[in-house]
């Protein structure tokens, strides 16, 4: 394996810092914190709570396999190429679904702001993904 640069380390602790974010509001969600859900009107926790069954499943896959990936990008693993990707797409699938085909959509329910925290979470996925196989490209990441 190739040393890695410099930058690799704040760039693997951002990524497990957002993943970890974004496994923190899966799991409130899904269990139903009230403290946590009290942050959202009525209406958006009925939409969140009426998800398709796809779409969640898109989300769990997209925030855990994300955490995981993360965290053997942060131990150098080449896998973590596989499962930052296979993250993203899940995350982008969600997205597609939740502003553009859901009814209503997102942004219908959330607002703007909605609509960018899930854009936000896809392109931050896929550039976690992108650093990843440049780092394997470059040697900096091991196999396994």
């Amino acid at each position: 394996m190739t040393r890695a640069p410099w930058y690799h380390w704040p760039v693997s602790i951002l990524a497990v810092l957002w993943h970890l974010g974004g496994a923190a509001d899966y799991a409130l969600t899904q269990l139903g914190v009230e403290a946590y859900l009290n942050m959202f009107t009525p209406d958006q926790q009925a939409y969140f709570a009426d998800l398709p069954l796809w779409v969640d499943a898109c989300w769990a896959v997209g925030v855990w396999v994300g955490l995981l990936g993360a965290w053997l990008l942060l131990r150098r693993a080449g896998s973590s190429v596989l499962l930052l990707a296979l993250s993203s797409a899940a995350l982008i699938a969600a997205t597609v679904w939740l502003v553009v085909l859901s009814s209503p959509t997102l942004g219908e329910v959330t607002g703007p702001e909605g609509v960018w925290v899930m854009l936000g979470a896809a392109v931050a996925s896929v550039l976690f993904y992108l650093y990843a196989r440049a780092m394997r490209v470059k040697g900096v990441l091991g196999e396994g």
